[in-house]
């Protein structure tokens, strides 16, 4: 039988493990609020990034050969009251080469009375600015258009602009907007999400020439019968 002075001296370890068992409580509590917390600020910000209007480039993959010529459009979808816009546009030098930038038809397209689907809005006069070109240094600066008098803006979706490309070179490039800046008809700053594009520029077809496709079969073959006879002679 334990004598009373063994339980007081043993006291103080049970009051230790149990202490460092509150303490390690306390520990994964305070874990899983973190985590709950970092999670609910993803779904926040995933679900403001989905409901803020989206500027994007459209298509956002394109895929060409060298010397062909193609167009780009620079999108809006999901604004409301937007009276006037604003971005840059970067590219690869050297693998594409911008030519021309005409205004989309989302502020200057239909009459109010016959606004295309999804589309609220325009056919009033506008101020169009196409930028800057500089394909030494793959850059379009300072695209701009705005309504002009006193309306209101256009809400839906639609192309602000279009932007022509010759490609040069083989090689992929990245379509970045920059510089964005979308205003209301109060002249309030309009937040925005972006989804920049991208271009291939290369074979349309990239199929092996018969002689090069005879010599690669006959590689594989080669290597196949090595493994075999390896194979056997473990």
């Amino acid at each position: 039988m334990r004598s009373s002075n063994e339980k007081w001296h043993r006291l103080p370890l049970y009051l230790g493990s149990g202490f460092l068992r509150s303490v390690s409580n306390r520990k994964f509590i305070c874990l899983r609020v973190s985590v709950a917390a970092i999670v609910l600020t993803i779904v926040f910000q995933a679900r403001l990034a989905s409901a803020l209007p989206t500027l994007s480039i459209q298509p956002p993959s394109t895929s060409v050969s060298p010397g062909q010529t193609f167009s780009l459009g620079v999108n809006i979808a999901g604004v409301q009251d937007l009276f006037a816009f604003q971005f840059d546009l970067s590219f690869a030098p050297g693998i594409l080469a911008a030519t021309n930038i005409t205004e989309g038809s989302f502020l200057s397209g239909l009459p109010p009375a016959m606004p295309p689907p999804g589309k609220l809005g325009g056919g009033d006069p506008t101020f169009f600015i196409p930028g800057t070109i500089d394909n030494t240094a793959g850059s379009i600066a300072f695209t701009a258009d705005s309504l002009l008098g006193p309306t209101a803006g256009v809400s839906g979706d639609g192309v602000l602009a279009t932007v022509d490309f010759d490609a040069l070179g083989s090689g992929s490039t990245l379509i970045d907007l920059a510089n964005i800046l979308l205003l209301d008809s109060q002249g309030a700053e309009i937040p925005f999400s972006i989804q920049n594009g991208s271009v291939y520029v290369g074979a349309a077809n990239a199929v092996p020439e018969p002689a090069a496709a005879i010599l690669l079969g006959v590689g594989l073959l080669a290597l196949s019968i090595i493994g075999r006879q390896y194979k056997l002679r473990r």
